[in-house]
């Protein structure tokens, strides 16, 4: 990896953080260079300003999340298990990265800035999740007449970005999830 990329990483993690930490109102382009340990001319060698860097950061952790929810969806066990552990990863990377105090507006702002990344997302992942659900289609006679796979993956997702906002620990939003997609399964078989 060049220096050039390195830094740039480098940038978009500690951006992450900083976002996670004050939201995007409340960060700067200072605080971003301070986190990532460059100047902010060198900051602005890279990007035009906050904005930017959180679409960047945006784009990356989506094409990160969805890349590991299809490796989930390709693994083989319990289709409860494996849809839990694709929706998972959404909950994992927003409770875990974001203060719980900020979910509900960093969520908002995401789809303020970047509505075609956070539709994206959501098309992205409602395929990753009905494609898991298809692969079951045997053990779920129910799927497609009370709900289809792309029905029940967006439901599941709409309902994701609920828990996900809520300030509450990680632990009970997972405990949330896992009710909330057993419910899901069991109505379809």
């Amino acid at each position: 990896m060049s220096q050039g990329v390195e830094k740039q990483q480098r940038v978009l993690d500690a951006a992450l953080q900083v976002f996670g930490r004050y939201g995007l109102r409340r960060t700067s382009m200072d605080l971003i260079a301070q986190a990532a340990g460059v100047s902010r001319p060198a900051l602005y060698q890279h990007y035009a300003g906050k904005q930017e860097i959180f679409r960047a950061v945006a784009e990356r952790a989506i094409d990160q999340l969805i890349g590991r929810a299809e490796e989930v969806g390709q693994a083989t066990g319990d289709v409860t298990d494996r849809v839990f552990r694709a929706l998972d990863l959404k909950l994992e990377f927003v409770a875990g990265s974001v203060e719980a105090e900020f979910r509900s507006e960093l969520l908002a702002e995401v789809t303020a800035v970047a509505p075609d990344l956070t539709r994206s997302l959501k098309d992205r992942h409602a395929a990753v999740v009905a494609a898991i659900l298809l692969t079951a289609k045997d053990d779920l006679p129910l799927l497609g007449t009370v709900l289809s796979a792309h029905d029940a993956a967006a439901l599941l997702l709409a309902a994701l970005t609920g828990i996900a906002q809520q300030e509450e620990e990680p632990d009970v939003l997972r405990t949330q999830l896992r009710q909330l997609v057993e419910l899901t399964i069991r109505s379809l078989k």
